[in-house]
């Protein structure tokens, strides 16, 4: 009888191959080099364990400890659940390691060089670059980091000093919660000027008139409204008879959803010379500047929809 012969009595009769004597094993069971066996990678996982030794795709007849596990094939959805979450791991790794890296570019801005006092270095270019990279480590883009800290510099001297800034950032940060600060200074700089007990009161009178969600928004994209002289209810009412003027038929509750819409409406329509002549009633929209046009159009478009 040849050995591939004995190998299938022995199967037929439910003896298993890896308990047989060794010398029949090594007839029936050619070696293969350990290169060629582990060199490809099946999709087996572990079901449940048996008493009986059931070989495993590689070819190993079981544990060293006499317990055989039965291997079954893995499906392609559940190793396509196993990439998935391997990449959504990969992700969460990444921000995490992102935001510590943003932390300590920060902290290692923060820290003065030996014999300075305060933030300073007394150097102009080095503390702009200190003060530049600073807001690089609060998100913002090397050209927004660097147009920022030039304007703030010119602005007054005082925020040259590193951690002066750094402590004026925090706190409006936690004054103006959920609102971008980061994306606020970039677009305007004059925010960092602000009284945060100002800047507070007008937060306020924002969520009065929008309500809390829109209101941050609309002071995100309008951060002139954090330190204009002008009540912003004030502004509110103006702005809306602006608008009435051009669209009649608007109400007020329309006319302050287009504010939030496009708030920086707020400030291109009331300073626009034709609505300083009281004695015209109606105002044709060709007549106001194009860009003041696309946004106007836009805003009410958006609330008419």
């Amino acid at each position: 009888m040849t050995s591939a012969a004995v190998g299938r009595a022995m199967s037929a009769v439910g003896v298993s191959t890896s308990r047989a004597d060794p010398a029949l094993c090594a007839r029936t069971s050619p070696r293969v080099p350990v290169g060629q066996r582990h060199g490809v990678v099946s999709r087996w996982r572990v079901g449940a364990s048996s008493g009986d030794a059931s070989p495993s795709p590689d070819g190993d007849a079981g544990n060293t400890d006499g317990k055989n596990e039965v291997y079954t094939r893995v499906s392609d959805a559940e190793l396509r659940a196993a990439i998935e979450e391997c990449r959504e791991l990969l992700e969460e790794a990444t921000r995490m390691a992102g935001e510590q890296a943003r932390a300590e570019l920060a902290a290692s801005f923060l820290r003065a060089p030996e014999g300075t006092e305060g933030g300073m270095t007394g150097n102009l270019a080095v503390d702009m670059a200190r003060v530049q990279l600073f807001f690089q480590s609060k998100g913002m883009r090397p050209w927004e980091a660097e147009s920022t800290s030039r304007t703030l510099v010119e602005l007054d001297s005082i925020y040259e000093d590193v951690e002066l800034l750094a402590v004026k950032f925090d706190r409006l940060s936690k004054t103006l919660p959920e609102v971008d600060v980061k994306a606020m200074v970039a677009a305007d700089p004059n925010v960092m000027t602000v009284s945060l007990a100002g800047a507070v009161d007008r937060m306020l009178d924002l969520f009065a008139v929008f309500g809390p969600e829109k209101g941050r928004r609309v002071l995100a994209e309008a951060p002139r409204l954090l330190y204009c002289e002008e009540d912003i209810r004030e502004k509110v009412a103006k702005t809306t008879a602006c608008i009435k003027r051009v669209y009649p038929r608007e109400t007020d509750e329309s006319c302050v959803y287009a504010l939030g819409e496009e708030p920086n409406l707020l400030f291109d329509l009331p300073d626009l010379k034709i609505f300083k002549e009281e004695n015209r009633k109606g105002i044709d929209i060709a007549e106001l500047p194009m860009q003041v046009q696309e946004c106007l159009v836009y805003a009410t478009r958006q609330e008419n929809e």
